[in-house]
């Protein structure tokens, strides 16, 4: 479902959010369950999953560069496909595609954007905009993939909703697999305003999680499911944005490797007690990313 039929829209907002995320991440501090640990001995499903995310497109000022640096940290297999908007590069990990990265030249930042699953693209669009969120690009068809449109929260996070053909439903997000997305997590302006939207819009529940000085962490729940997570952004008047969370089983190693493909990073070892740890960093293109790791013992 490539984000490239979108082009510059919303790539300020994540440039700021870019910049900043170095500062910012140096201020969070993690604790409790606040994390799905991932099961990679479910076995695969067939979607759709409605109000889940999967899919994941990264944007960015080079692909080829961006390619060749996660394929030899995250061991995925890039698969080139040509589209009217121009080259589109399906990442592929474990028993299928998860995401993709797309080209853009001339967009100031390099960025990672979510894809939830909706039961109606242009109904759930409508809902967005009449809560307050914005159309960034309007309901458009993937040809022999699905439907989508690029939106934001009322305070600028910036998403895709979309809904697949039956042999395009986006990728498990119940199935945990080294080198997959396993979280989704939002750093906001106004956390309070944040999970009134995605309530509505989602069907979420909240799990707040004290963060003592810090504040509150809010697990978001589909039912039993956590489906990611969002809190305050820690550096006022910092922009909204989300981050994707990529499993591995060695942090250090993973972390380390990442550095040498030409990684910067924010924070690196980070421990999420009970639950594992994590790093975050920006790849060689500008784009933040982090990496978990759980803890052995609950995987």
């Amino acid at each position: 479902m490539p984000s490239c039929l979108h082009r510059r829209s919303g790539a300020k907002v994540h440039a700021d959010f870019g910049r900043q995320g170095r500062d910012a991440g140096r201020e969070l501090v993690h604790s409790g369950e606040l994390y799905p640990l991932p099961d990679s001995t479910m076995p695969a499903q067939q979607g759709p999953w409605p109000n889940r995310f999967v899919w994941h497109d990264l944007i960015t000022k080079d692909a080829g560069r961006a390619a060749e640096f996660y394929k030899s940290l995250l061991d995925w297999k890039i698969n080139t496909v040509q589209m009217p908007e121009g080259p589109y590069h399906m990442i592929e990990c474990g028993p299928g595609p998860i995401g993709g990265i797309c080209e853009q030249p001339n967009s100031p930042a390099s960025y990672w954007m979510p894809h939830l699953c909706v039961n109606d693209v242009d109904a759930t669009a409508t809902l967005i905009k009449s809560l307050g969120g914005s159309i960034v690009m309007p309901p458009t068809d993937i040809p022999q993939t699905g439907r989508f449109a690029i939106v934001a929260d009322p305070q600028g996070g910036h998403f895709s909703i979309y809904k697949g053909l039956p042999e395009s439903p986006g990728f498990d997000p119940d199935l945990g697999i080294p080198g997959r997305a396993c979280w989704n997590e939002l750093y906001t302006s106004d956390d309070a305003a944040a999970l009134r939207f995605y309530s509505k819009v989602f069907g979420w529940s909240d799990e707040p999680k004290d963060l003592g000085p810090m504040g509150t962490y809010h697990v978001q729940m589909l039912g039993d499911k956590q489906v990611g997570g969002l809190m305050k952004n820690p550096m006022p008047g910092a922009p909204t944005g989300w981050v994707v969370y990529f499993f591995v089983l060695d942090l250090t190693a993973a972390t380390q490797k990442a550095k040498q493909l030409g990684a910067t990073p924010i924070m690196e070892g980070m421990p999420i007690p009970g639950i594992g740890s994590f790093s975050m960093l920006t790849d060689p293109t500008g784009a933040m990313f982090t990496l978990f790791q759980p803890m052995m013992n609950n995987c």
